[in-house]
């Protein structure tokens, strides 16, 4: 009943078979979220017109919420209500100061990211799991899709063709089955890439929204940390992705709230 109720204030009850949400700015009334947070990120970076808010209390928080807000022809809604949402082990650090594989997630104001694979398709969402219904483009993952995490390797934040994909941080996303059966890429040192050449700073690979990691492959019960990224409860996920609209120029505001704010 409560996940009922949140896809309906997101605006998302859909019918099965990932029917493609609708375009435009649907907002939800009656839901609350931050709206003091989301008007301070959209002074500082003017241009966008929609904001996923990932905010914590303090940098050393490893829960916190996330909202998606709209600009409505000059006025901030809500399209969600506020959600509950797990961050980096280590909580969150700004992205210049962390590095990969420190357990936090990236602090900071980051596009939607579109990447390039292997096989030339671009994107900005995939999954393991069919599109649910998404607007940003998505990708089925493919056989070899490996994520690159090694710093200052070539394939470093590149989506590439090793079915082997060594790591130790590299990501072999066909056995991230549940928790990436659904994702969407934060813009968190993309374009350009640093760490893909000797020399360079890793600040960050990686680094999704996705499902909530529950251990051993489970679909419930307690929540883990994440590495670095952001996870939502399933049907929260697919509720958000299904708003997340390139047309809009979305942003991610990752941190504590007085941060952002700031």
């Amino acid at each position: 009943m409560i996940r009922w109720l949140i896809a309906l204030l997101a605006g998302t009850w859909f019918a099965s078979g990932g029917v493609p949400a609708e375009r435009g700015v649907p907002s939800a009334p009656a839901a609350n979220c931050d709206l003091a947070t989301v008007a301070a990120v959209a002074a500082a970076h003017p241009g966008t017109h929609q904001i996923v808010l990932a905010a914590t209390e303090s940098f050393t928080d490893t829960w916190g919420t996330l909202a998606v807000a709209v600009d409505d022809g000059g006025t901030w809604r809500c399209q969600t209500a506020t959600l509950e949402a797990r961050f980096g082990r280590n909580g969150t650090r700004p992205l210049t100061d962390r590095r990969s594989g420190d357990g936090t997630t990236p602090a900071g104001v980051f596009p939607l990211g579109t990447v390039t694979a292997w096989d030339g398709e671009q994107f900005s969402t995939f999954g393991n799991s069919p599109d649910p219904g998404v607007l940003a483009p998505y990708r089925a993952v493919q056989y070899g899709d490996c994520w690159g995490a090694t710093a200052n390797h070539r394939d470093y934040q590149h989506l590439v063709y090793r079915p082997d994909c060594p790591g130790p941080d590299d990501e072999y996303l066909p056995r991230i089955g549940g928790v990436y059966s659904h994702a969407a890429v934060i813009g968190a040192n993309l374009d350009p890439i640093s760490g893909d050449e000797p020399g360079e700073t890793p600040y960050a690979a990686a680094i999704f929204l996705h499902r909530h990691n529950y251990g051993n492959g489970a679909t419930s019960g307690s929540v883990r940390p994440t590495s670095g990224c952001v996870s939502l409860a399933y049907d929260d996920l697919v509720a958000v992705l299904r708003l997340i609209d390139p047309e809009l120029t979305p942003v991610f505001a990752i941190g504590p709230t007085t941060w952002l704010a700031g």
